[in-house]
């Protein structure tokens, strides 16, 4: 394609219109960037331009499709003659298609980039050009109901993340329902939220897998001390951008390539619904805002009233702010005066259960932690103390007075008497005795493991006991799978490490798509040996040239099914641990495991 005229339309742009575009089309960003009107108007000539019309409404695929039919004769008023629309309307419809990137005037004809072209000149029926369905102006929420989902949001994020006991994921990524469920029941969350959260906390960074647990990256102790406004700020964002709809993942139904789309539907909805137009008539109308990706629009407004993004019938002051940001640090100067923090107020009651009103400060998340037992009440998190949650925070290194004084400044010197009494007798020294015959020493968690074996007793979280001799105990682990070394000099046996890995759980990936890139960022052969170490050499060098230049390449492929067949595709990106890539095949994005590819050939000319 000659992509001078388009280049020129582009050079000509004005900076602010220009951005609109970039911001619309974010993967032609991607590395190597585009250095000139002429590369960019390469890059969005590509078939990603395919995937940016599900940004547009039927009116503008209307307008397109004529335009391809008309050919050099596509003019606004041939436009308007084919698709019955008046003429404002027509150009109306052909801004949408000039705002993502994949139309442009030359004079007076209508231009359009090749894939969308030839995909329109097939097209069946041809649409109307109608203009918009009216639509309502909707209820707007108030700004405690716009409070009240943002602190939400917020209390998620921080009860998954200011505990100390690890969130466990698949072998094959994301968060299986049964830890969902054990998360769920503890923070009293459901498993939107929890989906939700999850995604979110990874999207922005702020948790990652290593192994079969999710840790806080080096991003979160920052975030977690920040105002309210910039925690939200980044969620939000992270949400914004999202390719793919969490909560709609639960569902079996719907793929993870399914999901994907809802990135279009959640900006064109949301686009739709400015200036206080309901957002309830803009997803009634969704098959004319956004016909490509109408499916998801349900999934798309829940999640906005989750974030905090709608609030009653509309966009809230924070959707609108959402809309207009072009970075984080905007979208957090533009909610500082609605997202303000809220007095934390901790409430010990009388059986010793402790709840928190307003905003879970760091230090009270941590000492609470330490000391108490999360669990939920009528849908509501608690703490509770208890004897046991008290020796857990003696073992961690708190006396009984360093933790008096600690819930004293939280809850204003009001901590219960049966409180202080229960930390008071832990320290006038009160203690038990036990006869053992030796100890066995370990990290908590593999003495959790050995207190369930007959004739053991934990005696602390790293440390359980048995009336057995220390060579009897020497030969009941190791026949129970442990490797383990007897101490004479102190008459204990220290447990090192497990012979074998306890079995992951198995099932449907949850919300959260692993990260393949470390911190060292590898290059995309090494990335790509690591997913696939049976490919060949050569094999490796052709996907990974294909994915860094975007170019064609052909696949041999065998789905979760077990199901071969050959593919030429054109990657696109990363996706977590899949590669999106346009399927000449299905003329469609798909998500590809490279552990899944066979063998790599070129992609033709």
């Amino acid at each position: 394609m000659d992509t001078g005229s388009f280049a020129g339309y582009l050079g000509r742009l004005d900076r602010a219109v220009l951005a609109e575009v970039l911001r619309l089309r974010p993967e032609v960003r991607a590395a190597p960037v585009p250095d000139g009107p002429q590369a960019l108007a390469e890059r969005l000539s590509d078939r990603g331009s395919l995937a940016a019309v599900r940004l547009v409404s039927r009116d503008a695929v209307a307008a397109g499709q004529a335009a391809a039919e008309l050919g050099s004769g596509a003019t606004v008023d041939s436009v308007a003659e084919l698709t019955g629309g008046d003429r404002e309307a027509v150009r109306s419809a052909l801004g949408e298609l000039r705002r993502v990137g994949v139309a442009w005037p030359d004079g007076d004809v209508v231009c359009l980039v090749p894939p969308v072209l030839e995909r329109w000149k097939r097209a069946k029926v041809r649409l109307a050009v109608t203009g918009p369905p009216a639509v309502e102006p909707g209820r707007g929420g108030s700004d405690g109901e716009v409070r009240s989902s943002v602190q939400h949001l917020l209390r998620s994020a921080y009860a998954l993340l200011d505990t100390s006991r690890p969130i466990v994921g698949l072998r094959q990524g994301g968060v299986g329902v049964k830890e969902r469920q054990r998360l769920g029941k503890a923070l009293g969350l459901g498993d939107d939220d929890l989906l939700l959260v999850l995604d979110l906390l990874f999207a922005a960074g702020l948790v990652v897998q290593v192994g079969p647990a999710f840790e806080v990256t080096a991003r979160y102790e920052p975030w977690r001390e920040a105002t309210p406004a910039r925690q939200w700020a980044e969620l939000a964002w992270a949400w914004f951008w999202l390719s793919h709809s969490p909560t709609a993942r639960r569902a079996t139904a719907v793929s993870k390539v399914e999901s994907s789309h809802a990135r279009a539907a959640r900006w064109a909805v949301l686009r739709a619904a400015r200036g206080g137009l309901s957002v309830d008539g803009v997803a009634a109308a969704a098959y004319w805002f956004c016909p490509a990706v109408h499916q998801y629009v349900a999934g798309v407004v829940r999640e906005a009233e989750m974030v905090g993004v709608v609030a009653g019938d509309v966009l809230s002051v924070c959707g609108e702010a959402l809309l207009s940001a072009g970075n984080t640090d905007a979208l957090v100067a533009s909610v500082a005066e609605v997202v303000v923090p809220m007095p934390c107020e901790v409430e010990v009651l009388e059986d010793l259960k402790a709840v928190v009103f307003g905003q879970l400060t760091v230090e009270a998340a941590r000492v609470l932690a330490a000391s108490a037992e999360s669990l939920t009440e009528d849908g509501a998190r608690v703490w509770q103390f208890t004897p046991a949650s008290v020796r857990m925070a003696f073992a961690q290194g708190w006396t009984g007075e360093s933790l008096l004084a600690a819930l004293d400044e939280l809850t204003q010197q009001n901590v219960p008497w049966a409180l202080r009494a229960l930390l008071g007798e832990r320290g006038r020294g009160h203690v038990r005795v036990r006869a053992v015959g030796c100890c066995v020493v370990a990290e908590a968690e593999v003495v959790a493991e050995v207190v369930r074996l007959p004739g053991f007793v934990e005696l602390a979280p790293t440390v359980a006991g048995s009336a057995l001799a220390p060579s009897e105990v020497v030969a009941q682990l190791q026949a129970a799978g442990f490797a383990v070394a007897e101490d004479p000099s102190s008459g204990s046996v220290v447990v090192r490490r497990r012979k074998a890995v306890a079995p992951v759980e198995e099932g449907q990936p949850g919300a959260v798509d692993l990260p393949d890139l470390d911190a060292a960022e590898p290059s995309t052969a090494q990335i790509v040996r690591g997913r696939n170490p049976k490919l060949s050499t050569k094999a490796v060098a052709l996907l990974a040239k294909a994915i860094d230049g975007q170019s064609d390449v052909r696949i041999d492929y065998v789905d979760g099914k077990g199901e071969p067949s050959q593919r030429t595709i054109t990657p696109i990106r990363w996706d977590g641990p899949f590669l999106l890539a346009w399927c000449h095949k299905r003329e469609a994005d798909r998500q590809f495991r490279v552990e899944r590819i066979q063998s790599v050939s070129p992609g033709g000319p």
